[in-house]
């Protein structure tokens, strides 16, 4: 089985266990975005450390750690929580988030060299370390799809044609995610190699249809927040995704990537919301175990290991 690159080595895909597909343990945002909303530094070592082993001690094995170079990624101290908690997996991204983070950044970076530092990333070390990278992100803006977005994502195919890495895309506000699917592969991405987060922030079945026939994976992270709306949409949107035969496309993560959403900085919902409070709820709505099974370690590893998906109705 293909092995996946953690901040501490590579481990098998048979090892992943319950996966959060898009975390962010550890950030230390601009100093322009941090003045703008101070909401978004995560940068205490031993809260995230408390915060991720109380997700370890509710199943949880497995996390993507989303933060790209542009919104704040130090390297060190991602590998120094993974350190201390032990008994989880943390996956580390290269590549970049979105064209509004970069900003005059974007333009002034050639593509060829921002292809070779996603590489490196991967292949080499992140920051003058040995920790490698196991995933390629890129993003776009709300209901917009421009150049700046098309030279992240051609920087993305490009990296994943040298590597095999994995492309977990950031959708803002849920838009654009056939766009970029649509750009992936025109690119020669497989589509069994993509996944777009955030796109139950736009709760539209039909819309979520729609991309699924692309192929790509569909990554679903607001459970627990109200301001995106009840997690009875979600429970209802996923039913509908495995009665339509897409459930083993959908990808289950937080996305909780402020301490206002973490218990130990003082919020909530807590990094084990959906393993503690949505799993039960699903449980209690008619779900199986096998469906849960699906979401939470079937699929993850499916795409991170690069396996085949079986057939609708299997």
């Amino acid at each position: 089985m293909t092995t996946i690159e953690t901040v501490r080595g590579p481990v098998s895909g048979s090892d992943l266990g319950i996966v959060d597909y898009h975390e962010h343990v550890y950030v230390t945002p601009p100093s322009w975005l941090h003045k703008q909303d101070p909401d978004f530094a995560l940068y205490d070592v031993a809260k995230s450390s408390e915060e991720v082993a109380t997700w370890a001690a509710a199943g949880g094995r497995t996390l993507l750690e989303l933060t790209a170079v542009d919104f704040g990624r130090d390297i060190r101290k991602i590998r120094e929580v993974a350190d201390r908690v032990g008994n989880v997996h943390v996956v580390a991204t290269a590549g970049y988030n979105r064209p509004w983070y970069m900003g005059r950044w974007l333009h002034a970076v050639s593509e060829d060299d921002m292809v070779r530092d996603t590489v490196r990333d991967l292949t080499v070390g992140i920051d003058g370390t040995a920790i490698k990278a196991g995933i390629i992100k890129a993003g776009s803006e709300y209901n917009t799809f421009n150049e700046a977005a098309r030279k992240l994502f051609r920087v993305a195919a490009r990296a994943h044609a040298e590597t095999g890495a994995p492309i977990i895309t950031h959708t803002t506000g849920g838009t654009m995610g056939l766009e970029q699917a649509e750009a992936l592969l025109e690119n020669g991405v497989p589509a069994q190699r993509v996944a777009l987060s955030h796109m139950d922030r736009n709760v539209d079945p039909a819309h979520h249809a729609q991309v699924a026939a692309a192929g790509v994976y569909l990554g679903y992270d607001c459970f627990g927040k109200a301001k995106y709306g009840p997690d009875s949409d979600l429970v209802t949107l996923l039913r509908f995704m495995i009665d339509a035969g897409h459930g083993t496309q959908v990808l289950i993560g937080n996305d909780l990537g402020r301490p206002s959403y973490w218990r130990a900085y003082g919020g909530g919902p807590g990094l084990d919301y959906v393993l503690t409070a949505f799993v039960p709820r699903l449980r209690s709505e008619g779900f199986t175990q096998a469906e849960i099974d699906m979401l939470l370690v079937d699929n993850p590893r499916r795409f991170l290991a690069d396996e085949a998906r079986p057939s609708p109705g299997r």
